[in-house]
Protein backbone atom coordinates (compact mmCIF):
# COMPACT_ATOMS: atom_id res chain seq x y z
CA UNK A 1 0.00 0.00 0.00
CA UNK A 2 1.47 3.39 -0.95
CA UNK A 3 2.09 5.66 2.04
CA UNK A 4 -0.60 8.41 2.07
CA UNK A 5 0.07 12.65 3.09
CA UNK A 6 -3.15 13.60 5.14
CA UNK A 7 -3.15 17.21 6.34
CA UNK A 8 -3.03 16.20 9.80
CA UNK A 9 -3.40 19.84 11.47
CA UNK A 10 -1.50 19.04 14.48
CA UNK A 11 0.26 22.35 13.30
CA UNK A 12 2.35 25.33 14.31
CA UNK A 13 -1.06 27.25 14.94
CA UNK A 14 -1.49 25.05 18.37
CA UNK A 15 2.00 25.10 19.09
CA UNK A 16 2.95 28.90 18.00
CA UNK A 17 -0.21 30.35 19.80
CA UNK A 18 0.31 28.61 23.24
CA UNK A 19 3.72 29.01 23.09
CA UNK A 20 4.40 29.32 26.92
CA UNK A 21 2.24 25.78 27.33
CA UNK A 22 3.69 23.93 24.69
CA UNK A 23 7.44 23.85 25.75
CA UNK A 24 7.04 20.46 25.67
CA UNK A 25 10.39 19.71 23.85
CA UNK A 26 13.11 18.68 26.68
CA UNK A 27 10.16 19.36 30.24
CA UNK A 28 13.16 19.52 32.00
CA UNK A 29 14.10 16.20 31.45
CA UNK A 30 16.96 14.29 29.92
CA UNK A 31 17.68 10.76 29.58
CA UNK A 32 20.58 10.23 31.68
CA UNK A 33 19.71 6.89 33.10
CA UNK A 34 23.06 5.00 34.03
CA UNK A 35 21.98 1.18 34.73
CA UNK A 36 18.70 -0.44 34.46
CA UNK A 37 15.65 1.74 33.49
CA UNK A 38 12.07 0.67 34.29
CA UNK A 39 9.38 2.50 32.94
CA UNK A 40 5.65 1.92 32.95
CA UNK A 41 3.52 2.33 29.57
CA UNK A 42 -0.18 2.98 30.11
CA UNK A 43 -2.43 2.13 27.52
CA UNK A 44 -5.89 0.30 26.43
CA UNK A 45 -5.53 -1.84 23.03
CA UNK A 46 -5.99 -6.04 22.70
CA UNK A 47 -1.93 -7.27 23.32
CA UNK A 48 0.20 -4.33 24.27
CA UNK A 49 0.85 -6.13 27.62
CA UNK A 50 2.43 -9.20 25.51
CA UNK A 51 4.05 -6.97 23.39
CA UNK A 52 5.34 -5.45 26.78
CA UNK A 53 6.36 -9.12 27.58
CA UNK A 54 8.26 -9.61 24.58
CA UNK A 55 10.17 -6.26 24.84
CA UNK A 56 11.54 -7.00 28.22
CA UNK A 57 13.05 -9.95 27.50
CA UNK A 58 15.06 -9.04 24.63
CA UNK A 59 15.92 -5.96 26.65
CA UNK A 60 16.66 -7.20 30.41
CA UNK A 61 18.63 -3.58 31.37
CA UNK A 62 15.21 -1.77 30.50
CA UNK A 63 11.55 -3.07 31.88
CA UNK A 64 8.44 -1.50 31.40
CA UNK A 65 5.36 -2.09 33.17
CA UNK A 66 2.12 -2.38 31.43
CA UNK A 67 -0.79 -0.86 32.82
CA UNK A 68 -4.41 -1.55 31.48
CA UNK A 69 -6.59 1.80 31.65
CA UNK A 70 -9.77 2.81 29.88
CA UNK A 71 -9.92 4.10 26.48
CA UNK A 72 -8.98 7.88 26.00
CA UNK A 73 -12.13 8.96 25.54
CA UNK A 74 -13.27 7.20 28.91
CA UNK A 75 -10.97 8.59 31.19
CA UNK A 76 -7.35 7.39 30.19
CA UNK A 77 -6.26 11.01 29.14
CA UNK A 78 -7.56 11.88 32.34
CA UNK A 79 -5.66 10.04 34.04
CA UNK A 80 -2.75 10.91 32.51
CA UNK A 81 -2.99 14.50 32.80
CA UNK A 82 -4.08 14.05 36.48
CA UNK A 83 -0.76 11.90 37.04
CA UNK A 84 1.74 14.42 35.24
CA UNK A 85 0.06 17.18 37.76
CA UNK A 86 0.84 15.12 40.18
CA UNK A 87 4.12 14.20 39.09
CA UNK A 88 3.37 10.55 39.24
CA UNK A 89 3.09 10.22 35.36
CA UNK A 90 4.02 7.00 33.50
CA UNK A 91 6.83 7.44 30.61
CA UNK A 92 4.63 6.33 27.93
CA UNK A 93 1.00 6.59 26.96
CA UNK A 94 -1.17 5.20 23.78
CA UNK A 95 -2.49 8.39 22.36
CA UNK A 96 -5.15 8.69 19.21
CA UNK A 97 -4.19 10.73 16.55
CA UNK A 98 -7.30 12.37 17.02
CA UNK A 99 -6.15 13.35 20.31
CA UNK A 100 -2.62 14.21 19.86
CA UNK A 101 -2.73 17.91 19.14
CA UNK A 102 -5.35 18.26 22.40
CA UNK A 103 -2.10 16.88 24.38
CA UNK A 104 0.31 18.60 22.74
CA UNK A 105 -2.39 21.71 23.54
CA UNK A 106 -1.87 20.53 27.74
CA UNK A 107 1.36 20.19 27.79
CA UNK A 108 1.19 16.43 28.63
CA UNK A 109 3.15 14.95 25.75
CA UNK A 110 7.08 15.30 25.55
CA UNK A 111 8.96 16.31 22.03
CA UNK A 112 10.76 13.52 21.06
CA UNK A 113 12.28 14.40 17.86
CA UNK A 114 15.96 13.82 18.84
CA UNK A 115 15.17 10.11 19.36
CA UNK A 116 12.94 9.48 17.08
CA UNK A 117 14.48 11.30 14.09
CA UNK A 118 15.84 8.13 13.00
CA UNK A 119 12.60 5.74 12.94
CA UNK A 120 9.85 7.96 11.38
CA UNK A 121 10.38 7.04 7.82
CA UNK A 122 9.57 3.27 9.07
CA UNK A 123 6.02 4.58 8.80
CA UNK A 124 3.10 5.81 6.90
CA UNK A 125 3.48 9.35 6.04
CA UNK A 126 -0.21 11.01 7.02
CA UNK A 127 0.38 8.82 10.56
CA UNK A 128 3.94 10.48 11.20
CA UNK A 129 2.15 13.93 10.33
CA UNK A 130 -0.88 12.72 12.84
CA UNK A 131 1.74 12.06 15.26
CA UNK A 132 3.65 15.47 15.24
CA UNK A 133 2.68 19.54 15.84
CA UNK A 134 4.86 22.53 14.73
CA UNK A 135 7.38 20.24 12.65
CA UNK A 136 8.12 18.36 16.13
CA UNK A 137 7.56 14.32 16.36
CA UNK A 138 5.11 13.78 19.79
CA UNK A 139 4.21 10.32 19.10
CA UNK A 140 5.51 6.81 17.66
CA UNK A 141 2.44 5.65 14.97
CA UNK A 142 1.29 2.26 15.67
CA UNK A 143 -1.78 1.49 13.61
CA UNK A 144 -4.09 2.94 11.53
CA UNK A 145 -8.13 2.40 11.80
CA UNK A 146 -9.55 1.62 7.32
CA UNK A 147 -12.86 1.49 7.70
CA UNK A 148 -14.94 -1.79 6.45
CA UNK A 149 -18.68 -3.29 6.97
CA UNK A 150 -19.06 -6.10 9.00
CA UNK A 151 -21.93 -8.48 8.50
CA UNK A 152 -24.01 -11.42 9.17
CA UNK A 153 -23.99 -13.97 5.96
CA UNK A 154 -26.61 -16.11 8.28
CA UNK A 155 -28.99 -13.09 8.65
CA UNK A 156 -28.58 -11.88 5.18
CA UNK A 157 -29.13 -15.42 3.55
CA UNK A 158 -32.33 -15.51 5.98
CA UNK A 159 -33.54 -12.29 5.06
CA UNK A 160 -32.72 -12.93 0.84
CA UNK A 161 -30.05 -10.45 0.90
CA UNK A 162 -27.57 -11.58 -1.98
CA UNK A 163 -24.60 -9.26 -1.22
CA UNK A 164 -23.39 -6.92 0.97
CA UNK A 165 -24.69 -3.21 0.10
CA UNK A 166 -22.38 -1.38 -1.96
CA UNK A 167 -23.90 2.28 -1.30
CA UNK A 168 -25.39 3.88 1.61
CA UNK A 169 -28.73 3.59 -0.53
CA UNK A 170 -28.71 0.00 -0.83
CA UNK A 171 -27.57 -0.24 3.20
CA UNK A 172 -31.17 1.63 3.61
CA UNK A 173 -32.93 -0.61 1.57
CA UNK A 174 -31.62 -3.64 2.80
CA UNK A 175 -32.34 -1.81 6.24
CA UNK A 176 -36.19 -1.21 5.43
CA UNK A 177 -36.73 -4.96 3.97
CA UNK A 178 -35.33 -6.42 6.84
CA UNK A 179 -37.17 -4.41 8.96
CA UNK A 180 -40.55 -5.05 7.11
CA UNK A 181 -39.32 -8.85 7.71
CA UNK A 182 -38.82 -8.59 11.12
CA UNK A 183 -38.79 -5.12 13.44
CA UNK A 184 -37.18 -7.12 16.18
CA UNK A 185 -33.92 -7.40 14.01
CA UNK A 186 -31.87 -4.26 13.22
CA UNK A 187 -29.55 -3.76 10.65
CA UNK A 188 -27.14 -1.80 11.82
CA UNK A 189 -25.94 0.00 14.80
CA UNK A 190 -26.62 3.89 14.47
CA UNK A 191 -23.06 6.45 15.57
CA UNK A 192 -22.73 7.04 19.56
CA UNK A 193 -20.45 9.42 19.47
CA UNK A 194 -17.46 11.65 17.84
CA UNK A 195 -15.60 9.13 16.91
CA UNK A 196 -18.17 7.42 14.74
CA UNK A 197 -19.47 10.77 13.49
CA UNK A 198 -15.93 11.35 12.27
CA UNK A 199 -15.42 8.19 10.65
CA UNK A 200 -18.26 8.45 8.93
CA UNK A 201 -17.95 11.93 7.74
CA UNK A 202 -13.97 11.60 6.79
CA UNK A 203 -15.70 9.69 4.13
CA UNK A 204 -17.21 12.35 2.42
CA UNK A 205 -13.96 14.64 2.25
CA UNK A 206 -15.43 17.20 4.15
CA UNK A 207 -12.95 17.97 6.81
CA UNK A 208 -14.25 19.59 10.50
CA UNK A 209 -11.33 21.45 10.98
CA UNK A 210 -8.88 23.61 8.40
CA UNK A 211 -6.20 26.18 9.41
CA UNK A 212 -5.85 29.59 7.55
CA UNK A 213 -2.86 31.56 8.93
CA UNK A 214 -2.44 31.54 12.37
CA UNK A 215 -5.84 30.45 12.85
CA UNK A 216 -8.28 27.73 13.25
CA UNK A 217 -10.95 26.91 10.97
CA UNK A 218 -13.75 24.93 12.28
CA UNK A 219 -16.40 23.22 9.73
CA UNK A 220 -18.11 20.52 11.84
CA UNK A 221 -21.03 21.58 10.34
CA UNK A 222 -20.39 20.68 7.06
CA UNK A 223 -22.16 19.65 4.09
CA UNK A 224 -20.97 16.14 3.89
CA UNK A 225 -21.16 15.79 7.79
CA UNK A 226 -24.86 16.99 7.98
CA UNK A 227 -25.61 14.12 4.96
CA UNK A 228 -24.12 11.76 7.86
CA UNK A 229 -25.84 12.78 10.68
CA UNK A 230 -29.39 13.27 8.58
CA UNK A 231 -29.00 9.67 6.86
CA UNK A 232 -28.45 8.28 10.43
CA UNK A 233 -30.87 9.71 12.16
CA UNK A 234 -33.82 8.72 9.61
CA UNK A 235 -32.63 5.16 10.09
CA UNK A 236 -32.83 6.09 13.81
CA UNK A 237 -36.42 7.10 14.00
CA UNK A 238 -37.42 4.14 11.45
CA UNK A 239 -36.60 2.14 13.97
CA UNK A 240 -34.13 0.30 11.74
CA UNK A 241 -30.92 0.40 13.36
CA UNK A 242 -30.18 -0.02 17.39
CA UNK A 243 -28.85 2.99 19.09
CA UNK A 244 -25.55 1.48 20.74
CA UNK A 245 -22.66 0.96 19.80
CA UNK A 246 -20.38 -2.10 18.63
CA UNK A 247 -17.69 -4.37 19.19
CA UNK A 248 -16.78 -4.68 23.09
CA UNK A 249 -20.59 -2.98 23.69
CA UNK A 250 -22.49 -4.97 25.75
CA UNK A 251 -25.91 -4.29 24.31
CA UNK A 252 -24.21 -5.33 20.82
CA UNK A 253 -22.82 -8.21 22.13
CA UNK A 254 -25.84 -9.72 23.52
CA UNK A 255 -27.99 -8.71 20.21
CA UNK A 256 -25.46 -10.19 18.29
CA UNK A 257 -26.00 -13.43 19.90
CA UNK A 258 -29.62 -13.40 19.37
CA UNK A 259 -29.06 -12.62 16.07
CA UNK A 260 -31.00 -9.44 16.38
CA UNK A 261 -28.59 -7.45 14.41
CA UNK A 262 -26.87 -7.48 11.34
CA UNK A 263 -24.13 -5.47 10.55
CA UNK A 264 -21.77 -2.62 11.74
CA UNK A 265 -19.43 -0.24 10.65
CA UNK A 266 -15.78 -0.11 12.15
CA UNK A 267 -12.24 -0.23 11.56
CA UNK A 268 -9.90 -2.95 11.33
CA UNK A 269 -9.08 -2.63 15.09
CA UNK A 270 -12.90 -4.22 15.66
CA UNK A 271 -12.09 -7.43 14.67
CA UNK A 272 -10.99 -8.60 18.68
CA UNK A 273 -14.34 -6.99 19.57
CA UNK A 274 -16.01 -9.46 17.08
CA UNK A 275 -13.81 -12.80 17.79
CA UNK A 276 -13.09 -12.29 21.75
CA UNK A 277 -16.62 -11.56 23.30
CA UNK A 278 -18.76 -13.20 20.14
CA UNK A 279 -16.66 -16.82 19.93
CA UNK A 280 -19.54 -18.78 19.23
CA UNK A 281 -20.64 -16.99 16.15
CA UNK A 282 -17.31 -18.02 14.26
CA UNK A 283 -18.02 -18.54 10.96
CA UNK A 284 -21.27 -16.28 10.96
CA UNK A 285 -19.54 -12.91 10.37
CA UNK A 286 -17.84 -11.54 6.99
CA UNK A 287 -16.29 -7.93 5.69
CA UNK A 288 -17.28 -5.93 2.84
CA UNK A 289 -16.18 -2.37 1.94
CA UNK A 290 -17.71 0.61 3.44
CA UNK A 291 -20.69 1.23 1.40
CA UNK A 292 -19.90 4.66 -0.80
CA UNK A 293 -22.41 7.31 -1.51
CA UNK A 294 -22.13 6.95 -5.17
CA UNK A 295 -21.81 3.67 -7.25
CA UNK A 296 -19.11 2.86 -8.23
CA UNK A 297 -17.14 4.80 -6.15
CA UNK A 298 -14.27 3.06 -3.85
CA UNK A 299 -13.57 5.93 -0.94
CA UNK A 300 -13.64 4.63 2.38
CA UNK A 301 -12.78 6.15 5.74
CA UNK A 302 -9.96 5.75 8.64
CA UNK A 303 -11.49 5.75 12.16
CA UNK A 304 -9.51 5.98 15.17
CA UNK A 305 -5.44 4.58 14.92
CA UNK A 306 -2.96 5.37 17.68
CA UNK A 307 0.88 6.25 18.56
CA UNK A 308 3.20 6.12 21.44
CA UNK A 309 3.65 8.77 23.02
CA UNK A 310 6.52 10.38 25.66
CA UNK A 311 4.92 11.79 28.72
CA UNK A 312 5.74 14.79 30.27
CA UNK A 313 8.27 14.58 32.72
CA UNK A 314 9.94 11.16 31.77
CA UNK A 315 13.75 10.69 33.12
CA UNK A 316 14.10 8.69 30.27
CA UNK A 317 12.80 9.37 27.16
CA UNK A 318 15.37 8.05 25.00
CA UNK A 319 14.59 4.66 25.93
CA UNK A 320 10.89 5.34 26.35
CA UNK A 321 11.43 6.32 22.39
CA UNK A 322 13.19 2.63 21.65
CA UNK A 323 10.33 1.52 23.27
CA UNK A 324 7.79 2.70 21.43
CA UNK A 325 10.00 1.88 18.08
CA UNK A 326 9.86 -1.63 18.81
CA UNK A 327 5.77 -2.03 19.78
CA UNK A 328 5.24 -0.37 16.42
CA UNK A 329 8.00 -1.79 14.01
CA UNK A 330 9.48 -5.16 15.34
CA UNK A 331 8.64 -8.18 13.35
CA UNK A 332 6.77 -10.02 16.10
CA UNK A 333 5.78 -7.09 18.08
CA UNK A 334 3.65 -6.39 14.74
CA UNK A 335 2.37 -9.71 14.65
CA UNK A 336 1.16 -9.84 18.18
CA UNK A 337 -0.45 -6.38 17.11
CA UNK A 338 -2.44 -7.70 14.25
CA UNK A 339 -3.33 -11.23 16.14
CA UNK A 340 -4.29 -9.97 19.37
CA UNK A 341 -5.39 -5.96 19.19
CA UNK A 342 -6.34 -6.41 15.41
CA UNK A 343 -4.05 -3.34 14.94
CA UNK A 344 -3.44 -2.43 11.27
CA UNK A 345 0.34 -1.67 11.13
CA UNK A 346 1.42 1.86 10.27
CA UNK A 347 4.81 0.92 9.97
CA UNK A 348 5.75 0.19 6.17
CA UNK A 349 7.40 -3.16 6.63
CA UNK A 350 4.17 -4.24 8.57
CA UNK A 351 2.35 -4.17 5.95
CA UNK A 352 4.07 -6.83 4.23
CA UNK A 353 3.66 -8.74 7.83
CA UNK A 354 2.21 -12.29 6.03
CA UNK A 355 -0.40 -12.36 8.81
CA UNK A 356 -2.02 -9.84 6.63
CA UNK A 357 -2.67 -12.25 3.94
CA UNK A 358 -3.77 -15.33 5.82
CA UNK A 359 -7.41 -16.59 5.95
CA UNK A 360 -9.21 -15.92 9.12
CA UNK A 361 -11.18 -19.24 9.93
CA UNK A 362 -13.86 -16.66 12.50
CA UNK A 363 -14.70 -14.98 9.32
CA UNK A 364 -15.53 -18.40 7.35
CA UNK A 365 -11.72 -18.19 5.92
CA UNK A 366 -12.20 -15.00 4.20
CA UNK A 367 -8.86 -13.26 3.84
CA UNK A 368 -10.15 -9.82 5.54
CA UNK A 369 -7.35 -7.83 5.42
CA UNK A 370 -7.33 -7.63 1.92
CA UNK A 371 -10.87 -5.58 2.55
CA UNK A 372 -8.75 -3.35 4.89
CA UNK A 373 -5.93 -2.85 2.28
CA UNK A 374 -8.50 -1.67 0.29
CA UNK A 375 -9.82 0.78 2.50
CA UNK A 376 -6.67 2.00 3.59
CA UNK A 377 -5.45 3.23 0.06
CA UNK A 378 -9.32 4.98 -0.50
CA UNK A 379 -9.16 6.97 2.40
CA UNK A 380 -9.66 10.96 1.47
CA UNK A 381 -6.46 12.60 2.11
CA UNK A 382 -8.11 15.87 3.08
CA UNK A 383 -8.92 14.77 6.77
CA UNK A 384 -7.54 17.48 9.59
CA UNK A 385 -7.04 17.02 13.32
CA UNK A 386 -8.25 19.92 15.51
CA UNK A 387 -6.58 20.70 19.15
CA UNK A 388 -9.89 20.35 21.29
CA UNK A 389 -11.06 16.37 20.39
CA UNK A 390 -11.76 15.84 23.84
CA UNK A 391 -14.51 18.26 24.03
CA UNK A 392 -15.65 17.55 20.88
CA UNK A 393 -16.14 14.18 22.15
CA UNK A 394 -17.83 14.77 24.81
CA UNK A 395 -19.96 17.62 23.29
CA UNK A 396 -21.49 15.46 20.68
CA UNK A 397 -22.16 12.69 23.04
CA UNK A 398 -24.37 14.54 24.65
CA UNK A 399 -26.28 16.55 22.50
CA UNK A 400 -26.61 13.21 20.35
CA UNK A 401 -28.91 11.76 22.79
CA UNK A 402 -30.48 15.18 23.65
CA UNK A 403 -31.31 16.33 20.33
CA UNK A 404 -30.28 14.05 17.26
CA UNK A 405 -27.88 13.77 14.95
CA UNK A 406 -27.90 16.86 12.87
CA UNK A 407 -28.67 19.41 15.13
CA UNK A 408 -26.09 17.86 17.66
CA UNK A 409 -23.54 18.65 14.48
CA UNK A 410 -24.88 22.32 14.68
CA UNK A 411 -24.36 22.51 18.20
CA UNK A 412 -21.18 21.21 18.62
CA UNK A 413 -19.79 23.66 15.85
CA UNK A 414 -20.30 26.27 17.80
CA UNK A 415 -19.34 24.75 21.33
CA UNK A 416 -16.13 23.95 19.55
CA UNK A 417 -15.83 27.84 18.21
CA UNK A 418 -16.31 28.50 21.96
CA UNK A 419 -13.87 26.23 23.22
CA UNK A 420 -10.88 27.02 21.12
CA UNK A 421 -10.98 30.85 21.65
CA UNK A 422 -11.28 30.12 25.50
CA UNK A 423 -7.48 28.48 24.40
CA UNK A 424 -6.72 31.95 23.20
CA UNK A 425 -6.43 30.86 19.83
CA UNK A 426 -7.47 32.47 16.61
CA UNK A 427 -10.55 30.70 15.23
CA UNK A 428 -12.76 31.32 12.21
CA UNK A 429 -16.33 29.16 11.34
CA UNK A 430 -18.64 30.34 14.30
Amino acid sequence: MKSRVFRVAATAVAVASLASLAACGSNGSTSKASGPVSMEFWGWAPGYDKITAQWNAAHPDVKVTFKQIPSGGKGGYDQMTNAIAAGKAPCLGQVTYNDIPQMVVKNALMDITPYASGDTGKYLDWTVAASSAGGKTYGIPVDTGPMALYYRTDLFQKFGITAPPATWDEYAADAAKVHAADPSVAFGTAPQDAYDMAGLSWQTGKPWFGTQGTAWQVSIDNPGTQQVAKYWQDLKDKQEVMNNGNAWDPNFDKASEAGKVATFVNAAWAVPGITGDLKDLSGKWAVAPMPTWTTGDKTSANSGGSATSVLSGCKTPKQAEQFAAFLSSDPDAVSTGITVGGLYPASKAGLDNPLLSQPNPYFGGQKIYDVFKQSAANIPTTWVVGPTFGQVEADYSDAIGKSGLPQATTTVQQKTVDKIKSLGLSVTGG
